[in-house]
């Protein structure tokens, strides 16, 4: 191979390279935990009335993919863990009840572990984000979707909100009871979720 051919593959391959590593440069894959303040709700039903239970506090992280130019790209991993006796209602008898239903001393915590994502534009700064993972209650493990609205703020931060319909049943919880059995708590439930990522 003589000189100037050699030279001439050598600059189509940089050619060729070029936009791979504009491409790559471009967009950072960035670690978020969240942050403000989160709020995660659940709420369900029973025979005398409905109910709800908040957490007080727990963790999550996140990795997104954010383009020079505030857009998001990607999510290539997310994850969340509740102790469950940082869900509280406003009734300590309730509480205690729900621990047990949720057989907290042998399962301290409900975790979440994405396994794959898609991102969906919306234009402007929102997207709608399809999370797929396993989610673990009481001791069981079920494959969940997670439908997520999503928003890149100007401080490079990440809102995402969401609601996740559950039941009992599908962790294998029985259905508790209270007052001689003139109180049973419906077996659907549903998690609302606003959570703001940072960096």
């Amino acid at each position: 191979m003589n000189t100037t051919l050699a030279r001439r593959l050598g600059m189509l391959m940089i050619a060729l390279m070029l936009p791979l590593t504009i491409a790559t440069s471009t967009t950072a894959q960035t670690a978020y935990k969240v942050g403000g303040k989160p709020d995660i709700t659940l709420y369900g039903t029973s025979t005398l009335h409905n109910w709800t239970m908040t957490a007080h506090a727990f963790s999550s992280n996140a990795m997104f993919n954010i383009t020079a130019d505030n857009q998001l790209s990607g999510l290539t991993a997310l994850s969340v863990v509740l102790p469950v006796h940082n869900l509280k209602s406003d009734h300590d008898g309730m509480n205690d009840n729900a621990y047990e239903t949720l057989k907290a001393d042998d399962n301290k915590n409900i975790i979440f572990k994405m396994t794959s994502a898609k991102v969906a534009s919306l234009g402007g700064n929102k997207y709608q984000i399809t999370a797929v993972g396993n989610l673990s209650i009481a001791g069981a493990t079920k494959p969940v979707t997670l439908n997520t609205s999503a928003v890149v703020n100007a401080d490079g931060s990440v809102s995402c909100s969401g609601t996740l319909a559950l039941k009992l049943s599908e962790f294998n919880i029985e259905r508790p009871s209270f007052m001689l059995g003139t109180m049973k708590v419906g077996d659907a439930m549903t998690l609302n979720y606003s959570l703001v990522f940072v960096k």
